[in-house]
């Protein structure tokens, strides 16, 4: 959980470092303006990345199909994830199912079906929601005259982007995983109804 925090506080001093050097003497901004502008760039931001995922959860849920070919993970994603040692950080980024009601941070029921249905629902909504976040972040830049764009909204949207690339790469990395355990309670649940139909 304190990765994020962290990481916000890391390019918070960096953004504001660069404004003091570079555009407090072009635009003349006073170092209270340049910290009110990020501090307040930033809770925008995380606006915008709640509001975007609220609208792609009202989408309907049939263009959510866990098992559908557009959520397949590509063979170069695993060795990737990997080879930037998510199995060391992804317990760190925070996990909020608790706005959706189903968390995700492991898995209560793997033997059931549904269950695990469920869960790779929610995990592509999550996706998807992330995935639209990347390009509405960058709306940040309009609160801001358009002269200061470089000052705070592209910074503040390029770090944003990176947060919240994270939990999507959690998500596609535990996906296959999570379709091969599915499947597998499926055909058990399967042959579980065939022998009771047989007796």
């Amino acid at each position: 959980m304190i990765l994020f925090p962290v990481m916000i506080l890391i390019a918070w001093i960096i953004i504001i470092v660069l404004n003091i050097l570079i555009s407090m003497p072009i635009y003349n901004f006073s170092v209270w303006y340049i910290i009110l502008a990020v501090v307040g760039s930033t809770v925008a931001v995380i606006a915008i990345d709640g509001i975007t995922s609220g609208i792609v959860r009202l989408l309907p849920q049939k263009w959510f199909n866990p098992l559908s070919k557009r959520f397949k993970v590509f063979q170069w994603e695993k060795p990737f994830y990997e080879a930037i040692g998510i199995k060391k950080w992804k317990d760190l980024v925070p996990e909020l199912g608790q706005f959706t009601n189903f968390r995700k941070n492991k898995i209560a029921d793997p033997y059931s079906p549904e269950y695990v249905y469920r869960y790779l629902l929610e995990l592509v909504y999550g996706e998807v929601g992330h995935i639209a976040s990347y390009f509405t972040g960058f709306l940040i830049i309009f609160i801001f005259p358009l002269q200061y764009a470089l000052c705070f909204g592209v910074p503040v949207a390029i770090v944003n982007l990176i947060m919240i690339a994270m939990p999507v790469m959690i998500l596609r990395y535990n996906y296959p995983k999570l379709v091969a355990l599915y499947r597998l309670n499926l055909k058990k649940s399967q042959k579980e109804k065939q022998k009771i139909d047989e007796t």
